[in-house]
């Protein structure tokens, strides 16, 4: 628990005028719908948690210097994000009640792309799609690696430790040096980016001593304003292919199978296999299938993974290379699961520019191509007002283990009335990150509430079976950092060294992942 603190009205009046100032008064937003932008998008209406008291929008690193100084003297917290797109984690929201949020959309210049070295430098206004639209429009020979939806930013995803799928998403792979301004204001860059002029900041993910990449991510140690950007060549072929098995325990296999390939590297990038209900809110609502209370019944989960051809899991991946090796690759995969009674196995070979042209947006997703055509997902029980949230600890990749952890957390889920929903995303050969989304009206305040508790629950039984989240909603920022409590919170009391350390003020983003600095800290 914490005991909040902030400045006075009076002494966040003047920061607000002198932040005027730096960025001005027409980028210091107080109201109205822009504004509202910088909340939870999920939250009912009349809810006043994770609200700003002001917005700043600065456009150079000169004003995020500035910013920070005037907020370290008038004791101002602030709260960063890129796009503030991260919804299902709690959006554009601060986690401090009142902070002033930073936003860095007007941060916006794809600074380099450098095709012999495949890599790009971006600000944290750049969205993948912008990335991806540039490539296009270049004509460069280059691919990105893209999450679901494509309106987030690459730095904002990256620093959340957002997934994307085609080779660099798998284990993170994508960021490589940043340039940070630290909490008094001076600007770091990581890696060989210390080095002045740096022919290869960009290129090598360590320097000299320790590496300090992974420190600013998913923590409040300082604001990223530039990261490169590992990018894949266009190779001659890729392949979008999904597996269908039709049994609840046929994930065992499924993992299993899929496990091997992975270690073999027959397949890359990031696999997910989603259950029927999530795969099916790719193309369709829950009332086209069912619209009684409750959790739908075996009967209607069957019937819709017979009429959408997606079973009870379905395995999404790529497969990438010369044509040839795509060929190959396919029917050793196409043997490999085959294996498994009644599964079903479709690979459909392009070239990257006819990737654009797929009919289905999650094809389109695993061969690179960015678009919002997924963005509807989280409407599954509420069109246009619904909301969702995700529980999302890591798990090991197999297949007894992940069974056993769906007959654990399923009926937690539907005892408390939901769907249950999810989606194991192979982060890499050893390793999945097991999202649950559980989805809601958020016009519905008691329907909303139930939502967060079991989302709690969920946490916490997980925390005493071993598996901790990988990232947390705004709510369960302290309650996930809990579970990581081996050694009395070592970890915990580790970094809450280094945040006061390098932020004695207490200024940047306190909070974020559990990491309160001193002045809020209980005892």
């Amino acid at each position: 628990m914490v005991r909040v603190h902030g400045p006075s009205e009076a002494e966040l009046a003047k920061a607000i005028s002198r932040f005027e100032g730096i960025v001005g008064a027409s980028h210091v937003l107080t109201s109205g719908a822009e504004f509202d932008e910088f909340r939870d998008p999920f939250q009912p209406a009349g809810w006043t948690d994770y609200r700003p008291s002001v917005v700043l929008q600065p456009e150079t690193v000169e004003e995020i210097q500035a910013i920070v100084r005037v907020a370290a003297e008038h004791g101002v917290p602030l709260w960063t994000n890129s796009q503030g797109r991260n919804n299902g984690y709690g959006g554009a929201g601060p986690r401090l009640n009142g902070s002033v949020t930073v936003n860095l959309r007007r941060m916006n210049k794809i600074l380099e792309i450098d095709d012999d070295l495949s890599y790009a430098r971006v600000e944290p206004g750049v969205s993948f799609q912008q990335l991806h639209d540039a490539l296009v429009a270049g004509g460069h020979p280059l691919m990105l690696s893209v999450p679901d939806i494509g309106w987030g930013s690459l730095i904002g995803n990256s620093l959340d430790h957002g997934v994307t799928y085609l080779g660099y998403g798998q284990d993170f792979q994508a960021p490589c040096g940043m340039e940070v301004v630290l909490a008094d204001g001076q600007v770091l860059r990581t890696g060989m980016g210390g080095v002045p002029g740096s022919a290869t900041w960009n290129l090598y993910r360590r320097g000299l001593g320790p590496s300090l990449d992974q420190l600013f991510m998913q923590s409040n140690f300082g604001i990223v304003t530039k990261m490169g950007v590992w990018l894949q060549p266009q190779p001659e072929a890729i392949m979008p292919v999904t597996v269908t098995v039709d049994a609840e325990d046929d994930i065992r296999a499924l993992v299993d199978t899929l496990r091997a390939l992975l270690l073999d590297r027959t397949v890359e990038g990031v696999p997910c296999i989603f259950n029927t209900p999530s795969a099916a809110a790719m193309v369709s609502n829950r009332k086209d299938w069912y619209d009684g209370e409750g959790p739908m019944p075996e009967e209607v989960l069957d019937r819709i993974g017979r009429e959408l051809g997606i079973g009870r899991w379905m395995l999404r991946m790529a497969l990438w290379g010369d044509s040839a090796i795509v060929d190959h690759k396919f029917e050793k995969v196409r043997a490999a699961f085959s294996t498994i009674p009644g599964a079903k196995i479709r690979g459909e070979k392009t070239t990257p520019d006819g990737a654009r042209e797929l009919e289905s947006a999650s094809d389109r997703v695993v061969t690179g191509v960015p678009s919002l055509d997924l963005v509807g997902m989280a409407g599954w029980a509420a069109g246009n007002y619904g909301g969702h949230m995700d529980f999302a600890p890591v798990v090991p990749l197999r297949g007894t283990e992940v069974l056993e952890f769906v007959k654990t957390f399923r009926p937690l889920v539907e005892e408390a009335g939901l769907d249950y929903k999810t989606d194991l995303m192979a982060i890499n050969a050893r390793s999945g990150i097991y999202v649950s989304g559980s989805n809601f009206d958020f016009r519905d305040e008691e329907g909303t509430r139930k939502v967060y508790d079991i989302v709690a629950k969920l946490i916490q039984e997980a925390g005493k079976r071993g598996y901790g989240p990988y990232r947390s909603h705004l709510d369960f920022m302290d309650l996930a950092a809990d579970q990581f409590s081996f050694g009395h919170h070592a970890y915990r009391r580790f970094v809450e060294k280094i945040k006061d350390a390098v932020d004695p003020a207490g200024i940047l983003s306190p909070g974020k992942q559990g990491i309160w600095p001193s002045g809020m800290r209980e005892g």
